[in-house]
């Protein structure tokens, strides 16, 4: 297998990224400061990251006032919407149905690059705007992409682990397409890679013998309700390996769907205002309605995104991380203050150092 052969993509595939502007190297990402981390670690890591809640429609709006360029309007963007005749599914799209005001207002879509420059946004932009004209092809476009990145992995003798959902929250799990003994056959040539073949297969079933050999890892951090069509549990049983649900302090609800998710056998993450050098928590107990349970904590932040290393029914405490351009009175509802005791909607968390 030559490692620098041409890809040869289906036509499909070839022409919705000419039609976009994308290539297959920029579907995903693997240069961010927590896929950096994560790698340092021992875990090759490829996110794929789109642009979040209402933002593509932002985008393409000339009246969108924004208080930083890449949360604004992409004329550029704009133009390949009206071009590709995908305008009115751009404005339709919501990336993010689970998200509160907190959660929208301090998106960390505008942190790091994605916070200084367009060239990011308009990149996220047009992945984005391939999503929702074409969901069948874009998906097994994604097939490709993590193809070439598990052989990536393969060659730094690494695993590799997948987040579809690096700044979004797309349904990935409920997205199939058909893959082809040809798509098997094309794969397998150019990048040594083995999947399944199938009229109607998600990413996670498509990639079922490397993800058997422990070569790939597919995990996701979700904020819907673990009884919604598009719960964490919806995910797992799509062939994810693993799911951290995240707090929301700002929904209404916050302490009862956390205790809900821990009582489902997830781990829950929780954004904490820490200062540089606080001392590290040991456990968060959430209460509400005469209802509690205590998590261990763990220093989610120490391993880059290596969730599927944190034990089930724990607290993963995050660092808050801060965007460019957000407001922060209303940022830093989604957040936890770094108090003995944070008094919520439906309940109260009790921080324990």
């Amino acid at each position: 297998m030559r490692t620098n052969a041409p890809y040869r993509l289906s036509a499909d595939v070839a022409g919705m990224l000419e039609t976009f502007e994308l290539t297959l190297g920029s579907l995903l990402t693997t240069t961010s400061a927590k896929a950096v981390h994560t790698a340092a670690g021992g875990t090759y890591n490829a996110m794929h990251y789109a642009l979040p809640q209402r933002q593509l429609a932002r985008a393409i709006d000339p009246r969108t006032v924004a208080s930083i360029a890449p949360r604004g309007y992409l004329p550029e963007l704009a133009a390949l919407a009206e071009r590709t005749g995908t305008a009115e599914l751009a404005r339709r799209h919501n990336g993010c149905m689970h998200a509160t005001a907190g959660c929208v207002a301090g998106c960390l879509a505008s942190a790091g690059h994605g916070g200084l420059s367009t060239d990011v946004a308009a990149c996220r932009g047009r992945r984005t705007l391939a999503m929702v004209a074409d969901p069948v092809t874009y998906t097994r476009a994604m097939v490709y992409a993590i193809a070439a990145e598990l052989a990536r992995a393969e060659r730094l003798g690494m695993p590799c682990a997948v987040r579809t959902c690096g700044t979004d929250e797309t349904f990935w799990a409920g997205r199939v397409a058909p893959i082809t003994p040809a798509d098997a056959v094309a794969i397998r040539r150019r990048f040594g890679v083995d999947i399944e073949t199938g009229d109607a297969l998600n990413v996670a079933e498509t990639f079922a013998p490397m993800r058997a050999r422990g070569a790939l890892h597919f995990y996701e951090y979700l904020k819907a309700h673990v009884d919604a069509p598009t719960s964490p549990l919806a995910w797992l049983a799509a062939g994810w390996q693993d799911v951290t649900a995240s707090f929301a302090a700002d929904r209404s609800t916050a302490c009862r769907d956390a205790i809900a998710a821990v009582r489902a056998g997830l781990r829950v993450a929780f954004p904490v205002r820490l200062a540089r050098n606080a001392a590290p928590l040991r456990s968060v107990t959430i209460e509400t309605y005469g209802d509690a349970v205590t998590l261990p904590a763990v220093d989610g932040d120490a391993t880059g995104d290596a969730r599927w290393n944190d034990p089930a029914g724990s607290a993963v405490i995050l660092r808050e991380k801060r965007a460019r351009g957000a407001d922060r009175t209303i940022a830093e509802r989604f957040t936890i203050a770094d108090a003995p005791t944070v008094e919520l909607a439906d309940g109260r968390l009790i921080l324990t150092r």
